[in-house]
């Protein structure tokens, strides 16, 4: 042992030597140390060096001889070899030779290669030191002392080019000196004979040096080049001449034979037997084996790249093809032909002396063993010779070898020289194919007669089927039938003249072959063999066919051979049937799907048939043949589902099929398809293991269905833990177990009724008896529910029994949580099964605990019980509350019986994210009220929860959570409170700043609190006396705990110094701008901050990062210098500042309390910084100040006729938040800080008021945006506060800070009023409080500046005013907050309630208004609506319009709806008045207002001021104000237009044309046709050549498909198929132009039609029709929304636009006015551009209606969509079953997120079709969308109309029982409730914008539209009530819900519905 240490050491020593850096002297390394430890050697090293050969001996005393270990012989060696070598040496010199691979320079290789050297050269008569260790040594002492200098010579060569030279001159004089020496060898004829003894040890010791050097050679043989190679070879041959192997034999023979009794014979006696029993006997065949691997391995180098021959054999690599060098021809310069002749010339040689020897039956076999290797090696040879030179090396020599050998039973029985042979016939059949047809004869006669063993005859039926891919097809089928016949029962024909090569097939079509006739092939008999034999070679048959069909790659011969082999099954004998089973799944593998299933369906039979007969080898082979499908088929192969189906179907379908039948049914019957089953069990178990089913997402419903009624049909059959044949399968139904998936799916939660009783699996065996016994097992397994058990269905106690079964083996296997799954379905959340299945759970616990507290298996250790946990963990959060109550349950369960396994950081940390989770998920009812998110996700505690969308569930399920988790960690803490906190404070060092409301996280408040706790099994802390009230903690202990860990957890792995500072420079620096050594820290720190700036100045990328590290750093410099740090000060702050972000500013705050805190000495540097930041923001308008945050009216922006886009909205948002959040951060930072300082430094005063001279002077100036709101006023706030505190400024100064104040208070009134925007109930709430304390605040300033003194005039209306003013913007936002239901009075106490007050109070103060803003005043009127504020406001405007000259909304004061009397002069200023919406100027061209020149001259000006864009959605009322152009300023517009919008023109050509006539058929011409005619003419002549081809090419389009109708006319009474026929045959006609489009999609072009999509409509006279369309459309890129925040005022464009493709429908009406939809959707269109200006989460679907002609128009399809009356016609009971049976039940989240859908569509919806009438609501016209929306068709009836005149739809709109089903079922449900406030919510946000929407319907009121009435624009204008406030709005709109639920016409007008047109209701 103390020696294989040493030796051990020594090697490790030498090789960690040789791997050290180049660096490294050799001189003094560990290499050196061992080279001297060598002393013997090493002292004589330069005398072998000098001398290359031996050229003397001397004759040395026979008392000084040593060898192996003892006395040397009595010959001559050198002078070095003279010296023994000691073991110390010897493993010395081992260890350096097995270190110079690993050597790395020259110089090192050099010296070690000069001490190797002389070893080499004395290999061959090294004498050895007697030592016993020298026997230990493999295989020889001399042998491995040879092997191991050649191959670390050879090594060091190989690698360093500079050694090649020397190492090879040594091996040229190591073969000279052996070369010398057998000059010298004489025989004796006296074995006794010293002499003759001692020239025989010297043969010998020879002999073995030259096995080891070989042996090294043919290893590394790359070292030599090609000619070298030649070289050696023909050296060692001239050596190794018939003489020398004549003498070694002789050698050999004399030393076995001697009597003599030497020690030192006797010790060689010794290693001659050692080399006998290790099989290899020294002799002249080893030898001769040895030279011979050295020419296979010179050869192979010559075909084989080096790389490939270390990973393979030579042999196989030709067999594969891979890893050969190209050219394969002895054109090669390393192939020359005389190199090659040479080298088959050697292996001939060898051949032939092989042959001339004698018998091999003489030698023993190890001597005949090596004489198989000779010749393999031979012939391995002369194959590569004649793969490289056919001329060089005869194949015919080869061939003759090659089946002389084969013909040889003996040589073929060798397991290394029979693979040799065929490998080589193969390979010979390649070089000359002309070979393969004898080849394809030979191998098939040799499987079958030769009786050879299986692993040879592997490699025959590879190489067979590798000759067979050079012949045709029916050569390889010919071959398959051949050796068919031998399995054959009673084979005994003769063989018989091949097929193969018969001309009469050659070419031929061999289809015929695959009929299943019989061969005309030749036939091999069998020999006259025993049984035995026979089934040994027919299974080797059966192994040939494979390997053939495997090869051949061909799935027909596949298909034949599979055929085959099933077609014998059972047809010859047990073992060989067994052979073709397991052989025939191997093949399936590769076969065609139509085979294996042919296949599976005989396994099938046969296991059958052998489980009636009790056949076990045959079920033995059935079982293997299965396992090998199961381990093999993987998940892409078309046969994977084949299988699954095979194996699961196999279990399902055993046993009675209807309960009828079972009643009768035998036992043995039973039992027999147990049997059957059982046989499924193993290869079903191997093959889930393999593909795990249970977690595997691809693994369809099917599937587990199946795998389910496997289960159940197991359990039928008695397969059950109380069984025997349960208990005889267990491991196997265990590994099923482990790999299923619960027997209730996720997807059953979603099912509203069980299907337990409807699954015809369940009803198997439904007998009295087997139903009593089935009760008897389950009540045995659980005796706690034994009543429950008695009453319980057959099926329900099968499904029961299956579910113990899989969940208890689960359990046993370290899994108790899948079990809660069961829960999910809907029987078993209530009754006895509930309670059943309550006891399984806790049976499944107890086996899981029993298990886990034996503490035997790691599988149920503490750490794996922990992982259970929290999982349990998650489904106490579950959206199911029968499954939350069961995993509380577990979760007490595994608490309390294992309290460790709460101390493990995966549960615990999952138990505290799972509250944050949940915290979140309520927290979502305040700030995204209307859109619940579903799925939460916490990666650090990795958990997932899916959620209710009802609040008052996850508020409840948190509530109980919470306590739960405080009784948990209360326990938990109490038994282990070091540990736990310790993960607690682990929990809280890592954290996500992702929340809008910094660190708020109840897990770690709750971390926080526990951590705080006082351990009750602390005895002394448990024992303090309270005192008083106070109650003491550990909190302190706690947290500095905590803050101790943070400091070892994150201190800096290098010391603050100034060489860190260099390192925050970029790559991209050059050197020369990095701080010199010399220059202090301070530099340092400044340099890299300057640099950090500058990138980010420059917008390069810095990672938060690199900022974040840098800017602590420069925080810890500051805190502990004493020096005035100015410029790191500035750098603390403008590098925050410069990014701007959220997070840079939050980080900055954080660091700037730091300093300030820890060196206060720098707070008056730091604020002034901070205030010069804040400065620098406002100039280059950052944040609050940004031009980016803008609240446009929604009518100067772009309508689109498209479905409401939340997620736009949702990001509109978010980007507006974001550009807010630093000002927001800053601001509460300078608010905290001015409160803390504000009695100290006057200084700090006057900074604050610096800043707030600034702020709020540039406050007056910003957008007012509804977000911003919160910010504006918190500066206010602020202001008051600093007005109220600040001691050093004047009356006066304080005068003009209040003016200030008021004047930005004020400034958030000068636009009109405004909502919120988005459904953030926290942030209005947050508002309304934030207005009640700045009124609060100006309460206690009212005394400054409320007199007047001298030219100071009083603020007290200023005051006044905008107190006034946030009262009423408190209340406003109190409605909106809360529109059900008005708050408490004390909540928001408003003064002035009532109407009069408030009017007498805002009158005397609008003319203040008026002096401070004309914006303000003009918006007063909006805001307070009374008579006598509008008419003051109006005075104003009247005598100073200049003044108000930039308010647009002005205006509409002063010219209501006509040009008033009084106004004249104010005309003028229009020419420089700020232009208003475009439905506005447009309205200025009607007669009302006397086509004034000024306001047309305006609305021109107006109208030009927009973008096309915005213009193009008024197309409609611009064409009607045609009627009225008497001055031609319409037409002028028109026109302009055209020429830059082709689009618009084409449109307005479209509009033109359906306005020309007053009926459908165009008979009856509008008044305006002459005009229209006119100016449509002007327009076309007026187009370009570009714009004219264009113009010409689309309606020439158009026209064509639009006059499809008119040629269906003629076949109007034909059926359905025949006018679809029509269509298709119209539509193949028209040919798609380049750029065209349909004019209901003029934002996409026609690049397709769908030519199959044609559908004709249902019409009595007239031809609608359906066709689908490709159009290719541009749609801004997902981020446009945030560049354009982001570059605006930046002067670059809009994002990049992606290109889209999407199938369209569309509907051409031909005798249908649409102008009356397109006037609908229209309104539809604007209704939801006000909606998303409030980011009010509601859906509407305005689609696109074209009107195109008179009576004719296109009209898009929505998608994904079905009407209601289809819903009823497809046999659902009404939309809440639709809804279930689309979505699943109430649970399921697919269904909350339909219903939410339907709620916001329903909300809009309904207050839309009330404010514009819309009647004919039946079930026809109301559809359903794939995603819950509901939405509104067909606009035929609106505004004063009703169908037939007859007013059956009474009800404000339609809201009907099963609408009302699906939003919760009753009034109180929290849908109905979302559905209320959205409701009226849409009616308040739409309520400001009466006027613009009044106009849109005014400017179409001489259209002669039939939906008009004179009256109709009052009366939609009265539908708004603006008479009445915010909170009378609401209340009216909740009265109209009410109404609407409550409607009776309704239900009356769907039934007229139903019976006059056959729509269901």
């Amino acid at each position: 042992m103390a020696r294989d240490i040493r030796q051990r050491a020594l090697q490790r020593i030498a090789a960690l030597s040789a791997a050290s850096p180049s660096s490294t002297s050799f001189d003094k390394s560990d290499l050196d140390r061992l080279c001297r430890a060598a002393s013997s050697h090493a002292n004589a090293a330069h005398h072998a060096t000098t001398a290359t050969t031996a050229n003397t001996t001397t004759t040395t005393n026979n008392n000084n001889k040593s060898t192996n270990g003892y006395s040397a012989p009595p010959f001559t060696r050198p002078q070095v070899a003279r010296i023994p070598m000691t073991i110390r040496e010897y493993e010395v010199l081992l260890a350096l030779c097995k270190a110079a691979p690993g050597l790395r320079t020259t110089q090192n290789a050099q010296k070690l290669a000069r001490h190797l050297v002389p070893y080499l050269l004395d290999t061959h008569q090294q004498a050895f030191a007697p030592s016993p260790f020298f026997r230990k040594i493999e295989p020889s002492p001399t042998e491995s002392l040879s092997y191991h200098v050649t191959a670390a010579l050879l090594s060091l060569g190989v690698h360093h080019a500079d050694v090649q030279q020397t190492v090879s001159e040594s091996i040229s004089a190591f073969l000279g000196a052996c070369a010398h020496a057998t000059e010298t060898v004489s025989q004796a004829d006296d074995d006794d004979d010293p002499a003759a003894l001692d020239d025989a040890i010297r043969t010998a010791t020879i002999t073995i040096a030259l096995l080891g050097f070989l042996a090294a050679a043919c290893a590394q043989a790359n070292f030599w080049r090609s000619g070298g190679r030649l070289g050696l070879i023909t050296r060692l041959r001239d050596l190794l001449s018939q003489p020398f192997l004549v003498a070694v034999e002789a050698a050999f023979s004399t030393i076995r034979n001697s009597h003599s009794h030497d020690r030192y014979i006797k010790e060689w006696k010794r290693w001659l037997r050692h080399y006998d029993d290790i099989g290899r006997p020294l002799g002249a065949m080893l030898l001769q084996r040895s030279f011979m691997w050295l020419l296979v391995a010179a050869t192979s180098l010559l075909v084989a790249e080096e790389g490939a021959l270390r990973e393979s054999h030579i042999l196989d690599l030709l067999l594969s093809g891979d890893g050969l060098r190209r050219p394969l021809t002895a054109n090669n310069a390393d192939a020359d032909f005389r190199s090659v002749e040479i080298y088959a010339t050697v292996a001939m040689d060898q051949m032939n002396y092989l042959e001339s020897s004698a018998d091999f039956d003489s030698l023993s076999p190890a001597k005949q063993k090596l004489a198989f290797a000779v010749r393999g090696s031979a012939l391995i040879s002369y194959l590569n010779a004649s793969t490289l030179n056919e001329e060089a090396a005869d194949g015919d020599i080869l061939m003759a070898w090659l089946e002389d050998t084969l013909g040889d039973p003996a040589s073929m029985v060798d397991e290394d020289l029979a693979p040799v042979v065929l490998k080589s016939m193969a390979l010979l059949c390649r070089v000359s194919p002309s070979y393969a047809l004898n080849v394809s004869r030979l191998l098939p006669r040799f499987v079958v007669q030769s009786g050879a063993k299986s692993q040879i005859v592997t490699v025959a039926s590879k190489c067979l089927a590798f000759v067979l891919q050079m012949l045709s097809k029916d050569a390889v089928i010919t071959t398959l039938y051949t050796l068919g016949n031998v399995l054959s029962p009673g084979n005994d024909r003769p063989i018989t003249s091949s097929i193969n090569g018969d001309p009469r097939y050659d070419g031929q079509d061999v289809s015929h072959v695959y009929a299943g006739r019989q061969s005309t092939g030749s036939a091999i008999s069998l020999q006259t063999y025993g049984e035995e034999e026979t089934s040994i070679v027919q299974g080797n048959v059966v192994q040939v066919i494979c390997e053939i069909a495997t090869t051949c790659r061909d799935e027909k011969i596949t298909g034949l051979a599979q055929s085959m082999l099933a077609q014998k099954i059972v047809k010859i004998n047990s073992p060989v049937d067994a052979r073709i089973i397991t052989g025939a799944a191997a093949l399936a593998l590769s076969g065609g799907q139509s085979e294996f299933r042919y296949l599976l369906k005989r396994y099938a039979a046969v296991a059958h048939d052998a489980v009636v007969e009790n056949s076990q080898s045959i079920l033995d082979a059935v079982m293997e043949a299965r396992n090998h499908i199961s381990v093999n088929v993987s998940r892409e192969s078309p046969l994977y589902d084949i299988y699954v189906e095979h194996l699961l179907d196999g279990i399902i379908s055993k046993g009675d099929a209807h309960s009828h039948q079972s009643h009768h049914a035998k036992d043995s019957d039973i039992d027999l398809a147990a049997r059957e089953i059982a046989e499924l069990l193993q290869p079903l178990a191997i093959f889930m293991s393999t593909n795990n089913l249970a977690f595997d997402e691809s693994t369809d419903d099917d599937t587990h269905a199946m795998l389910r009624d496997a289960w159940f049909n197991m359990v039928v059959h008695g397969f059950t833990l109380s069984t025997d044949r349960g208990k005889r399968y267990i491991n196997e139904m265990r590994i099923m177990a482990i790999h299923s998936p619960p027997l209730v799916l996720e997807s059953r939660g979603e099912q509203d009724e069980s299907d337990i009783e409807l699954n015809p699996i369940l009803r198997r065996g439904e007998s009295s008896d087997r139903e009593s016994l089935q009760k008897r097992q389950l009540a045995e397994l659980i005796p706690s529910r034994a009543n429950e058990i008695r009453g319980l269905s057959h099926r329900k106690i099968v499904f029961l029994h299956a579910a113990y079964l899989v969940e208890s083996l689960r359990a046993d296997s370290g899994d108790c949580t899948k079990a809660l799954s069961y829960f999910l379905e809907p029987s078993m959340r209530r009754g006895d099964v509930s309670r059943t299945m309550d006891g399984i759970m806790n049976v499944v616990m107890d086996r899981y605990l029993k298990k886990t507290l034996i503490a035997s298996n790691p599988t149920f250790s503490a750490q794996y019980a922990a992982s259970q946990l929290a999982r349990i963990f998650c489904s106490c959060c579950h959206r199911i509350e029968r499954v939350q109550q069961a995993a509380f349950g577990c979760a007490d369960r595994i608490i309390r019986d294992i309290p460790s396994a709460l101390c493990q950081r995966s549960s615990l940390f999952a138990l505290l994210e799972l509250l944050s989770l949940m915290w979140t998920s309520c927290l979502e009812g305040e700030t995204d009220r209307y859109e619940p998110g579903t799925s939460f996700k916490s990666a650090r505690g990795n958990v997932v929860v899916e959620l209710s969308d009802d609040y008052h569930f996850r508020n409840l399920t948190l509530d109980i959570l919470h306590q739960k988790a405080k009784v948990w960690l209360t326990n938990a803490v109490n038994i282990a409170p070091a540990d736990v906190k310790g993960l607690l404070q682990t929990y809280l060092s890592e954290f996500d700043d992702d929340g809008a409301y910094g660190h708020m996280s109840l897990g770690r408040s709750f971390a926080v609190e526990i951590g705080s706790m006082i351990p009750s099994t602390d005895q002394r802390l448990s024992s303090l006396q309270v005192s008083g009230d106070c109650r003491i903690n550990t909190a302190s202990d706690f947290m500095a705990q905590y803050t101790t860990r943070q400091e070892y957890r994150y201190s800096e792995a290098l010391p603050d110094h100034s060489l860190e500072w260099p390192s925050f420079m970029r790559v991209d620096r050059r050197a020369s701008f990095l701080p010199s050594a010399s220059e202090n820290e301070s530099t340092d720190a400044v340099t890299a901050l300057a640099h950090i700036e500058r990138r980010i100045l420059s917008r390069k990328s810095t990672p938060l990062a690199d900022v974040r590290d840098i800017l602590r750093r420069a925080a810890a410099l500051l805190c502990r210098s004493e020096r005035d740090e100015c410029s790191i000060v500035h750098y603390l702050v403008s590098i925050p500042f410069a990014m701007f972000t959220k997070q840079s500013i939050k980080l900055g705050v954080s660091l700037w309390l730091g300093v300030i805190n820890e060196n206060p000495r720098t707070e008056p540097r730091l604020l002034g910084e901070i205030a010069q930041q804040w400065e620098f923001s406002i100039q280059k308008k950052l944040g609050l100040f940004s031009p980016a945050i803008t609240d446009p009216d929604p009518f100067y922006l772009k309508e689109e006729f498209a479905p409401s886009d939340s997620a736009t909205m949702g990001k509109r948002k978010q980007l507006v938040h974001n550009l807010l959040a630093p000002h927001t951060r800053i601001l509460q930072f300078l608010s905290s800080h001015y409160n803390a300082t504000r009695l100290g430094n006057p200084d700090t005063q006057r900074i604050f008021l610096r800043l707030l001279d600034v702020t709020l002077t540039a406050l007056k100036l910003a957008t007012p945006h509804p977000m911003a709101r919160e910010i504006r006023f918190q500066i206010v706030l602020l202001g008051l506060g600093i007005l109220r505190t600040s001691t050093t400024i004047g009356a006066i100064a304080q005068w003009r800070l209040k003016d200030l104040i008021l004047s930005a208070g004020l400034g958030w009134f000068h636009a009109a009023p405004r909502w919120s925007f988005g459904s953030n109930m926290l942030q209005l709430r947050t508002e309304i409080l934030l207005i009640s304390d700045v009124t609060a605040a100006l309460r206690v300033t009212a005394h400054i500046g409320a007199q007047a003194v001298g030219n100071i005039k009083s603020l007290e209306s200023k005051e006044l005013l905008l107190q006034l003013l946030l009262e009423n913007e408190q209340s406003r936002l109190a409605v909106w907050v809360d529109p059900l239901t008005e708050p408490p009075k004390s909540q928001f106490a408003f003064h002035h309630s009532s109407k009069n007050p408030v009017e007498a109070a805002i009158l005397p103060l609008v003319r203040t208004a008026w002096a401070e803003s004309p914006s303000l005043a003009v918006h007063l009127a909006s805001r307070f609506q009374y008579p006598r504020v509008h008419k003051e406001v109006r005075w104003l405007l009247l005598n100073f319009p200049a003044r108000a000259a930039n308010e647009p909304d002005a205006l509409p004061i002063l010219i209501d709806g006509s040009l008033p009397e009084d106004v004249s002069f104010q005309l003028r200023y229009l020419l420089f008045w700020t232009p208003v919406n475009p439905i506005t100027a447009v309205t200025f061209f009607m007669p009302a207002y006397r086509n004034h020149p000024y306001l047309i001259q305006y609305a021109m000006r107006a109208l030009e001021s927009h973008s096309v864009d915005v213009t193009f959605f008024y197309v409609p009322q611009i064409v009607q104000t045609l009627r009225y152009d008497a001055l031609g300023y319409v037409e002028r517009y028109i026109l302009e237009t055209a020429q830059f919008s082709q689009h618009f023109a084409h449109q307005i050509i479209w509009n033109m044309k359906a306005n020309m006539y007053k009926d459908d058929e165009a008979q009856i011409p509008d008044a305006i046709k002459p005009t229209l005619d006119k100016v449509m003419g002007h327009m076309i002549d007026s187009f370009s050549e570009v714009d004219r081809v264009f113009y010409e090419r689309e309606f020439s389009f158009f026209d064509e498909v639009t006059g499809i109708s008119g040629k269906l006319k003629p076949l109007i009474k034909r059926s359905k198929p025949e006018k679809k026929q029509k269509i298709e045959e119209e539509l193949r006609n028209i040919k798609v132009e380049v750029g065209v489009y349909l004019p209901s999609n003029p934002d996409g072009v026609v690049i397709g039609i769908d030519r199959k999509s044609g559908k004709p409509l249902q019409s009595h006279a007239k031809a609608p029709f359906m066709a689908t369309f490709r159009i290719q459309k541009n749609v801004a890129a997902a981020d446009e929304a945030e560049e354009i925040v982001e570059d605006a005022g930046k002067g670059k464009g809009l994002a990049q636009e992606a290109t889209i493709e999407v199938w369209q429908s569309a509907i051409f009406k031909v005798g249908d006015d649409c102008r009356q939809d397109v006037l609908a959707l229209q309104m539809i269109a604007a209704f939801r551009g006000i909606f998303h200006s409030v980011g009010l989460d509601v859906f509407v679907f305005p689609y696109r209606v074209t009107a195109t002609a008179p009576g004719c128009g296109v009209i898009d399809v929505l998608p994904n969509s079905i009407s209601r009356d289809m819903v009823g016609r497809e046999a659902v009971n009404g939309l809440y079953d639709y809804f279930v049976s689309k979505y699943g039940n109430e649970d399921s989240l697919r269904f909350q997120q339909a219903r939410n859908n339907f709620v916001k569509s329903m909300a809009a919806y309904s207050v839309i079709s009330f404010l514009l009438q819309f009647k004919d609501r039946h079930n026809g016209n109301i559809m359903i969308d794939d995603a819950g929306h509901i939405l509104h068709i067909d606009f035929g009836f609106c505004f004063d109309i009703a169908p037939g005149g007859i007013k059956f739809e009474r009800a404000p709109f339609k809201l009907t029982g099963e609408m009302l089903a699906v939003m919760g079922g009753n009034t109180e449900h929290q849908s109905f409730k979302w559905f209320e406030e959205l409701c009226v919510k849409s009616f308040l946000a739409a309520r400001p914008y009466t006027e613009k929407l009044s106009q849109i319907v005014l400017l179409m009121m001489d259209s002669g539209l039939p939906c008009f009435k004179p009256e109709s624009v009052k009366h939609f204008k009265e539908r708004f009530v603006l008479d009445k406030n915010e909170r009378e709005a609401a209340d009216f709109m909740k009265g109209l819900i009410k109404k609407s639920h409550a409607s009776y016409s309704t239900g009356v007008y769907d039934q007229f519905q139903l019976l006059t047109n056959g729509i269901p209701y």
